[in-house]
């Protein structure tokens, strides 16, 4: 079983190299929209630089995704100090609490944040009452409104 998780791992890590799309740094964090049958989905990787760069990822099921270039953008570094700030102090991540919400099937999307060998449960449900997760969520929601504003 090991075996087999090391061969899917050092694939999955070719596929991105081949790709195109970068390793994010051992410091860095990324956010991440699964998107959707009807919307495609996205990764922000944010290193503590200041550094960001979104990368599209395809619909699920849907027609390829046409190859866009990634976004960069530098980042403030009070956003990008709180979210690393909470993420560190959200650790494990794995012990924060998994809310769940009705989706559509759709249109539901799944938004977590990996960090240091870690991942948060889906963020787009609500906090749970979790200071932890409310700081996660609204670090994550304003990185990505950055990538959305002109």
């Amino acid at each position: 079983m090991l075996r087999l998780l090391a061969i899917v791992g050092l694939m999955a890590v070719e596929i991105l190299r081949v790709s195109g799309v970068p390793a994010a740094e051992p410091d860095a964090a990324t956010i991440i929209d699964s998107g959707s049958t009807n919307r495609p989905g996205f990764r922000i990787v944010v290193d503590q630089s200041g550094v960001a760069e979104l990368t599209s990822t395809p619909r699920k099921f849907g027609a390829p995704l046409e190859q866009t270039k990634p976004i960069r953008r530098i980042l403030p570094r009070a956003a990008v100090e709180r979210f690393h700030a909470d993420l560190k102090a959200a650790k494990p991540l794995a012990s924060l609490p998994a809310v769940h919400c009705m989706k559509s099937v759709s249109f539901g999307s799944t938004v977590t944040v990996a960090f240091g060998g870690e991942q948060t449960p889906d963020l787009s449900c609500g906090n749970g009452g979790n200071a932890a997760m409310r700081n996660l969520i609204r670090d994550a929601s304003e990185i990505v409104a950055l990538f959305h504003a002109n």
